[in-house]
């Protein structure tokens, strides 16, 4: 969402290269994780689950505070 709001936006490629390849890398990389590092984790010991997702909620929470400050300091709605 953040690389087609900069491209709505009109920000250059050079500018929003980071996000626009992040768009496609946090997915993959997301998966990964999943496979991985968190899917034994929780299969060897379950009660990992709510602490993982604990943390999960917790990195929502601040990415979410993050973009509504932007939204306070560049007057996006």
């Amino acid at each position: 969402m953040v690389a087609a709001g900069l491209k709505r936006l009109g920000v250059g490629l050079d500018d929003r290269h980071y996000f626009d390849l992040h768009a496609v890398l946090d997915i993959r990389h997301s998966a990964m994780w999943n496979a991985e590092i968190i899917g034994p984790l929780v299969a060897e010991d379950p009660r990992r689950a709510v602490t993982i997702a604990e943390g999960a909620l917790m990195r929502l929470e601040c990415g979410a505070a993050c973009f509504r400050r932007y939204r306070e300091h560049f007057g996006w709605g």
